[in-house]
């Protein structure tokens, strides 16, 4: 699908020949962002397992590889250790794709406008005009979804290190942990939110917001136009029309949209992880009686090795989740109705 000017929309047209009518009228104008939702939803769940070990690699330098890390969690924890905090970003995660899916197809159009109003007769092809259209829209989605799901990744992330830093990273301390709260760390969601307001009051839910924002603005603003891009690029090859869409053009498409974006902006992603686990560490702390660590101000720093700790599975959990969700959306928009 298309509109008038030839840019192409991130889904085709429907197929009201075959399509399953399931919707009430009352809920299509919601069609998409469900369909965006349940979509997510199923990707998260099969690529949750993977973050949980991006997470521990990228904040903790004792595992010597993704095997050991992946050894040592079902060693200590189980299978219960991958998919530790999975609710709030099944909830969290699945609402803010299908948010940014909205988001971005409403101001599209409206980028497009801003951008080429003044130059529409820029004899430019539509897929070189359709890339800043894409960048930008998909930047102002990316950014009005951290809005919302920096709190829910916080405590995501609490849940992936909680007991990590609990049986590790405090070992270090002065006056370790007492034992007997090692069986306590088995802690809900509702209870870590707590337990971050507790400590650290309302602000501390968006601990680590400013890279946030930072990585989901940039990341989205390439994921959009990548995905896209490429796509358009793949139906040429393929069907030998750009905007008649193949379903490997729509698996290869969203994987590697995920891949190429995720690898633009992890230095980012790791920066604000060690932020998030510096503040772990301190609730875990204080929740002790022990005095918190200083703080150490962290800042993105210049592209180096260490940054890209955990980059490769990184990269493997993104390639299935943007395949899924991608493949199952575009399936559902078009034979859902």
């Amino acid at each position: 699908m298309s509109d008038k000017r030839g840019i192409p929309a991130i889904t085709g047209d429907i197929d009201y020949h075959t399509a399953f009518h399931v919707f009430p009228e009352a809920l299509m104008p919601f069609r998409g962002s469900i369909l965006a939702y349940g979509s997510s939803f199923l990707s998260t769940f099969l690529g949750f397992p993977l973050d949980t070990v991006k997470t521990r690699m990228q904040t903790h330098k004792h595992f010597t590889s993704y095997w050991d890390c992946v050894k040592k969690t079902y060693t200590r924890e189980g299978v219960k250790g991958f998919f530790r905090g999975i609710w709030a970003p099944l909830v969290s995660t699945s609402f803010s794709k299908s948010f940014s899916v909205t988001l971005f197809t409403l101001v599209k159009p409206h980028v497009y406008h801003s951008i080429y109003s003044f130059n529409d007769s820029n004899p430019a092809h539509p897929f070189i005009r359709n890339i800043p259209v894409c960048f930008v829209s998909g930047t102002i989605a990316g950014g009005g979804v951290s809005l919302f799901a920096c709190p829910f990744e916080f405590t995501k992330i609490y849940a992936q290190l909680e007991k990590l830093v609990h049986n590790k990273s405090l070992k270090e301390l002065p006056g370790n942990l007492p034992t007997q709260n090692q069986e306590m760390r088995n802690t809900s969601t509702a209870q870590i939110v707590r337990q971050i307001i507790k400590y650290e009051g309302v602000r501390g839910l968006y601990s680590g917001f400013k890279y946030h924002f930072l990585r989901d603005s940039l990341s989205s603003g390439f994921y959009y136009s990548i995905y896209e891009s490429m796509k358009w690029t793949m139906n040429n090859l393929i069907n030998k029309d750009p905007l008649k869409s193949s379903q490997v053009s729509i698996l290869m498409a969203g994987g590697f949209s995920g891949v190429f974006s995720w690898a633009l902006i992890f230095p980012v992603d790791t920066t604000k992880s060690l932020i998030q686990k510096d503040v772990v560490t301190n609730i875990l702390r204080k929740e002790q009686g022990l005095e918190p660590l200083p703080p150490k101000h962290r800042k993105l720093q210049k592209i180096e090795r260490r940054l890209y700790r955990g980059l490769g599975i990184s990269m493997s959990r993104s390639f299935l989740v943007n395949m899924v969700f991608f493949n199952a959306y575009e399936l559902c928009m078009r034979y859902i109705a």
